[in-house]
């Protein structure tokens, strides 16, 4: 495409293409954290879900919030 940025996991830079660059997100501080969420509909029943969240929650438990 010649053109556009993406924001990729750390997983994901194995990826070698002619063109490809990759920059680590960063700010005035040094390196950036980019967080995110996913939402399940309570209704769906794929149990692909129950096994994927369980997986994340063991690996990048959710950080305390201070009291």
């Amino acid at each position: 495409m010649k053109a556009g940025i993406s924001l990729v996991l750390e997983s994901d830079i194995g990826a070698n293409f002619a063109g490809l660059v990759y920059r680590e997100l960063r700010d005035g501080q040094g390196p950036g954290r980019f967080d995110y969420s996913a939402y399940w509909r309570a209704d769906n029943e794929n149990p692909a879900l129950t096994a994927f969240l369980k997986m994340l929650s063991e690996r990048y438990p959710s950080p305390r919030l201070p009291r």
